[in-house]
């Protein structure tokens, strides 16, 4: 679990300031709009653990000398992150739920290239919607639309990412629960950073080591939540076959989510 987490530390750290500099990028060139650029900024000083001045300066630099132009190299390495997360991601979801075959490598990558994009589409609507509102409006309603956006992105991660049969009404309360349980998460870290003392033992390094050990964490909150799906959706499937008429056999009432195809259920 711990090396789980580090590698999906790792890549995610790897599509960060790409994706950052993506939004900076379409707030200033694209969108032309102050408002979107502010929600930016306002995001990163409320979830970057610490120098968020020290990286807000350098994506508006780096925005800057792309100008019009549109970055393949930040795209690509968007693209590389999110692969990156969905591999392992995949094998850790199959364990949980008790699906023992896996999609093969293209298949894996275009799940998780459906996903990256997915998610990139929830937190560009968020800047959006955010840029329309009274910006004294912005500080509560950023939380408050993080959580319902990360909520999505995990529903649909819980949902989509496992290789068989996950029930919606199994994943949504778990999705919901790890988004809640994430920014609690958040807030606690804030307040245990300043005792890690990383400026003094990883000295230059300290901000992105922060980073990292954030997100680190947060994946365990992510894995959490997919355990909770998991056993959600194996009682459900036990309270079926309790349900069922006597002589009905377990592989018609579904005594385990992976025996069972229950199909994706929309309900």
């Amino acid at each position: 679990t711990h090396a789980l987490c580090g590698a999906l530390a790792f890549f995610a750290m790897l599509g960060f300031y790409p994706l950052g500099q993506l939004l900076v990028w379409l707030a200033t060139n694209v969108l032309r709009s102050q408002s979107a650029l502010e929600v930016v900024r306002l995001a990163l000083h409320s979830y970057y653990p610490v120098g968020q001045d020290f990286l807000l300066r350098n994506l508006e630099f780096s925005a800057q000398q792309l100008g019009a132009r549109v970055s393949l190299h930040g795209g690509l390495w968007i693209l590389l992150g999110g692969a990156g997360v969905f591999i392992p991601l995949e094998t850790a979801f199959n364990r949980l739920w008790g699906f023992s075959n896996h999609r093969s490598y293209w298949h894996n990558q275009l799940v998780g290239f459906l996903l990256t994009l997915a998610c990139w589409l929830l937190t560009l609507g968020l800047v959006l919607a955010l840029a329309l509102v009274p910006p004294l409006l912005r500080t509560p309603l950023l939380h408050l639309g993080t959580i319902a956006a990360g909520a999505a992105g995990v529903f649909l991660c819980y949902y989509l990412l496992p290789h068989g049969p996950v029930r919606a009404t199994a994943a949504w309360p778990a999705a919901l629960l790890t988004a809640l349980a994430a920014e609690a998460v958040r807030l606690l870290f804030t307040l245990v950073l300043p005792l890690l003392d990383l400026p003094g033992s990883q000295g230059p390094y300290h901000v992105s080591v922060s980073c990292l050990v954030f997100i680190y964490v947060e994946a365990f909150v992510l894995l959490a939540g997919a355990f909770l799906a998991a056993e959600t959706m194996r009682e459900m499937a036990g309270s079926a076959l309790a349900r069922a008429p006597r002589g009905l056999s377990a592989s018609t009432a579904g005594a385990t989510p992976a025996a069972r195809p229950w199909g994706r259920d929309r309900g």
